[in-house]
């Protein structure tokens, strides 16, 4: 028998607590600003060009115009993205073990797709944290779409691929698991479409208060996608993140 393990680890994290960081990050940074921006710079950051009643601030207002909003958010991002890539890691290689038998060339590529997927929508959130509407109104509005369109893909495949590589019959906490993804992705898409929606409605007619539906609408399509990100938990109950020195496999006398 070939056993490998880690002599005396030099840092032992449990995976659920560090996912739960991670997620921790953008959502306690989005939730701070948004609240101080209401409270120290309201007239500021409700203006619009139609100059019209409005009372809540879109999450780029509250986050990239104003101190201490701005550094609030930076600093949350800058740890949430660098430990996003454990995660990334993570998903990557949980979805392989959950194949029995070798996985199917398509199945290799969808996973891969997924990984790239997250990495760019890891990169797009960290360019329009650091370059606001302010300093470059275009770089900032591609970096959205972009992490708008590699989420919400990304969302949709990690369902599809959960489906395919489900064992059968499926059991009631992964029934469950999978109920919660699907949710957040209804919850994710339509609100993003309530958004464009009321930011178009905004922009074509003026009225008050318009803007606030679509700040509101904005606020939706983070949370969700941070519980969606959060799901991951599910599969890394037990597990724990190991640094340390790792002893070469040995041979072991049979039981």
């Amino acid at each position: 028998m070939i056993s490998t393990s880690m002599r005396n680890p030099l840092l032992e994290v449990d995976c659920v607590l560090l996912t739960g960081i991670i997620c921790l990050l953008p959502l306690v940074s989005s939730v701070s600003c948004v609240l101080l921006s209401i409270l120290l710079h309201f007239d500021e950051v409700t203006k619009s060009h139609c100059r019209v009643p409005n009372y809540l601030p879109s999450i780029s207002a509250a986050t990239g115009d104003y101190s201490p909003e701005k550094y609030i958010w930076r600093i949350g991002i800058a740890y949430h993205s660098f430990m996003r890539l454990i995660v990334v890691i993570l998903e990557h290689r949980i979805l392989h073990n959950r194949i029995i038998g070798t996985p199917s060339t398509w199945f290799v590529w969808m996973t891969r797709i997924k990984s790239l997927l997250l990495v760019v929508e890891n990169f797009a959130l960290l360019m329009l944290t650091y370059v606001s509407s302010d300093d470059n109104y275009s770089v900032h509005e591609k970096s959205f779409i972009l992490f708008m369109v590699a989420g919400m893909i990304h969302m949709l495949l990690s369902c599809f691929l959960r489906y395919k590589s489900s064992k059968s019959p499926k059991s009631h906490e992964e029934t469950k698991s999978f109920r919660r993804k699907v949710t957040l992705v209804g919850v994710n898409y339509g609100s993003f479409a309530l958004a464009v929606y009321f930011f178009f409605r905004h922009n074509w007619y003026c009225e008050s208060g318009v803007y606030s539906l679509f700040a509101f609408c904005e606020y939706i399509v983070v949370i969700s996608n941070i519980l969606f990100h959060c799901t991951i938990v599910d599969d890394l109950k037990g597990f724990k993140l190991l640094i340390g020195h790792p002893v070469p496999p040995t041979a072991t006398k049979y039981n």
